[in-house]
């Protein structure tokens, strides 16, 4: 008992020091945390806005700057927002904004690098200002405040929470001080050094022996609890400090969070590296795809596997008997597995019913859609031979599939029929229609019902989204839920969210180190091109959605009402020809040529 007291005595005196001192040390960080955050902000904010600000000012709209300074304002971290003339000056500020508040107070303060804090009233803010430049004339300053009375408040709770858990921590390191001095002498200590080495390499099987023998399993529980919750603390602040950018990586690891060792597949009807026979070579090629441009980088990400249609004239051959291999050639990191379909299943699927029905459908194109059951039956069975190919790969009861557009609207029930507790996304990457242009189709109850059977499905827009849950809602027995954008169908809960798909970036493939005046003189001279001339240049598939005839009369249109352009302006359209087994797509070619 006097050891004990002994060592209380001299323990308290520390655990007061070190609290005092995390805080000073933790207030001191988040100070730190606060104004970078801040700065990070507001130079974002200035950034989006900066190229209308100098739009408006050169045309004196003034009521338009007003209207954008009360938009960005809403969010509820920011005060508000001014702009300020050359001179500092106020042109206008949000409504939100003090009106004790002008240009030449905060002006001068805010000047400095990064922003700075400053009291207004009983609030404390943060004020950063940028200048609004056109070229090299700065016509004005946005001045940007934000209210740091959350982060004052978050930084109370984080103190609670730090002298809470030193306090405990001081406590149960007492306690377990007093223990171990107890058995020092003890066969015991040497067991419990078997368990603090496991707990320090992570050797979980060393542990659990450990424990059995040691009689501290109560306590060695309770510190390989918080050691975990420690190294979570350390993942936290590494992703705090390393920023929220995406990197392969970074996927890579939230997947395995989410997923655990369950691979990511993905089911798309176009393959990322079609194989053809160029006489006695082999040439692989990269299909035109913004599906495969989108989607690719994740399952490289993650060393997945992508379930396709092999279309290449000599993708047998580079594949294994069941259809398998690994790419990209040359730098292998995910498999890709082939699916054969026949002339007569790839035309009635294909060309067929995706896209002479779902295409013009969904995009209400000025292409009136065909149907035919012969279509909807090839549809339906290469699905189902898409359906047997993934569960063939994913034998375990609980796999994760990303099926990819209209080609398999049918194939999440289908899965979800043999493998319940599979986890199945399913993204639309063109428009929905409306229910009553939706409805048409004669197989529409069997297309949504397919749908459906998948967890999430994703479109590029809420709009979309709002016009699948009214298709939903008009065309099947099933619960909708507007409010978190779900659907209940037999028990099951899919939930219909937006994911606006963007381009790769960084890009995989080597950017031109060129500068732009060599660049362009080389672009003349193989096209023999005089110097000097205007080029205008498009960059599209061949599709009847793509505008490109428009976009032809547009520059017709151009000359006309500014004929000093001709002669000196040229027009490139890059076109990547696509379905031309569609007699649409062939009128399209057709008339094309005939514009341009």
């Amino acid at each position: 008992m006097r050891v004990a007291l002994r060592f209380l005595a001299v323990l308290c005196p520390v655990i007061a020091l070190a609290v005092f001192g995390s805080l000073k040390m933790m207030e001191s960080l988040e100070s730190r945390w606060m104004a970078g955050d801040l700065s990070r902000r507001s130079l974002l904010i200035s950034e989006s806005v900066h190229d209308y600000l100098v739009d408006n000012l050169r045309r004196k709209r003034v009521p338009a700057i007003h209207r954008l300074l009360n938009r960005i304002s809403k969010d509820e971290r920011l005060l508000g927002a001014a702009l300020c003339g050359p001179s500092g000056e106020l042109i206008t500020r949000s409504d939100s904004l003090p009106s004790e508040l002008v240009c030449s107070d905060p002006w001068l303060t805010a000047r400095q690098e990064g922003g700075a804090f400053m009291e207004l009233g009983a609030l404390r803010v943060h004020s950063a200002i940028f200048p609004v430049k056109r070229k090299d004339q700065v016509l004005g300053y946005l001045l940007v405040i934000h209210d740091t009375s959350y982060m004052t408040n978050r930084q109370k709770t984080t103190r609670t929470y730090v002298v809470v858990l030193l306090s405990a921590l001081s406590v149960f390191f007492f306690f377990l001080t007093l223990a171990v001095y107890r058995w020092t002498r003890s066969e015991s200590v040497n067991r419990l050094k078997s368990v603090f080495k496991g707990l320090l390499v992570g050797d979980d099987e060393r542990v659990g022996e450990s424990l059995t023998r040691s009689g501290f399993s109560p306590l060695v529980q309770d510190l390989s609890r918080v050691m975990r919750e420690l190294r979570h603390a350390k993942d936290m602040v590494k992703e705090a400090e390393t920023g929220l950018a995406w990197t392969p990586s970074r996927l890579r690891t939230e997947v395995q969070k989410v997923f655990g060792d369950t691979p990511l597949c993905v089911i798309a009807n176009r393959e990322p590296y079609v194989h053809n026979r160029n006489g006695s070579k082999v040439e692989v090629l990269l299909p035109a795809s913004g599906l495969v441009t989108a989607v690719e980088p994740i399952v490289r990400a993650c060393s997945g596997l992508w379930i396709a249609h092999g279309s290449g004239s000599a993708d047998r051959e580079t594949a294994d008997p069941s259809g398998k291999l690994l790419v990209p050639p040359g730098n292998p990191e995910y498999g890709l597995k082939r699916v054969w379909l026949t002339k007569a299943e790839e035309q009635g699927y294909y060309y067929g019913f995706s896209n002479e029905g779902l295409w013009p459908l969904c995009h209400i194109a000025h292409t009136r859609p065909s149907f035919s059951s012969q279509d909807y039956d090839a549809y339906r069975k290469v699905n189902e031979k898409f359906a047997r190919a993934f569960l063939d790969e994913h034998r375990e009861s609980d796999p994760v599939a990303l099926i990819q557009d209209y080609h398999f609207a049918l194939l999440p029930q289908m899965i979800r029929s043999k493998r319940p507790n599979a986890t199945l996304s399913l993204f639309w990457h063109i428009p929905w229609p409306n229910p009553e242009a939706f409805g048409i189709c004669p197989w529409k109850k069997e297309l949504l019902t397919g749908m459906l059977g998948a967890d999430l499905i994703g479109f590029h827009t809420q709009f979309h989204c709002n016009n699948f849950l009214d298709t939903v809602d008009r065309f099947l027995e099933a619960r909708v839920d507007r409010e978190n954008f779900s659907v209940t169908i037999q028990g099951h809960v899919c939930y219909v969210k937006p994911f606006s798909i963007s381009i790769e970036w960084p890009p995989r493939y080597d950017l031109p180190t060129q500068d732009f005046a060599s660049e362009r003189e080389a672009l003349l001279s193989e096209l023999n091109l005089p110097p000097g001339i205007r080029v205008g240049v498009g960059v599209d598939r061949v599709d009847y959605t793509k505008g490109l005839i428009e976009r032809l009369r547009s520059v017709e249109r151009l000359l006309d009402l500014h004929p000093e352009l001709v002669g000196k302006f040229v027009f490139i359209q890059i076109g990547a020809p696509s379905r031309t087994h569609i007699k649409r797509y062939q009128d399209l070619n057709a008339e094309i040529q005939e514009v341009a």
